[in-house]
């Protein structure tokens, strides 16, 4: 890592210090971890205990299933992007996701406000149409 990317890094940090701190405090409940990769100055993580996918800042956490759907990891990584964008308002905006995630807002998942943007930034686009909706890579990326 060079020291551009290490003040990256450490700038980003405390641009996103709530979500980065909400992360470490998850960590112990995720069960054994795995890093999968570092990407856009973040951690993906799959988690034995994890279900579906969290972003926190620096942090993405993915289950095993989807730590194998770079689908998945696209969007979430569109998340960090908007953890990049609002900084400590970004856990406003996961509140919405989560919130979504938990009592399913609209028909597809995607739809939502914040799941369309971190689709957008992160590269995929919706397919399909209600229940059955899920993300492909986009065409032209």
């Amino acid at each position: 890592m060079k020291i551009k990317d290490i003040l990256i890094q450490i700038l980003l940090i405390l641009w996103q210090l709530p979500q980065c701190l909400v992360g470490l405090v998850m960590l112990p409940f995720l069960g054994k971890l795995r890093l999968v990769r570092y990407e856009n100055y973040c951690w993906i993580f799959e988690g034995e205990k994890m279900s579906g996918g969290i972003s926190l800042g620096c942090f993405i956490f993915l289950s095993k299933y989807s730590a194998k759907k770079e689908t998945t990891i696209l969007h979430e990584l569109g998340h960090v992007k908007q953890s990049h964008i609002l900084g400590w308002l970004y856990l406003i905006l996961g509140l919405c996701s989560l919130l979504n995630a938990i009592f399913n807002f609209t028909d597809c998942y995607y739809d939502y406000w914040c799941e369309s943007w971190a689709n957008k930034l992160g590269g995929v686009e919706k397919i399909g149409k209600g229940y059955g909706c899920s993300i492909k890579i986009k065409e032209d990326n």
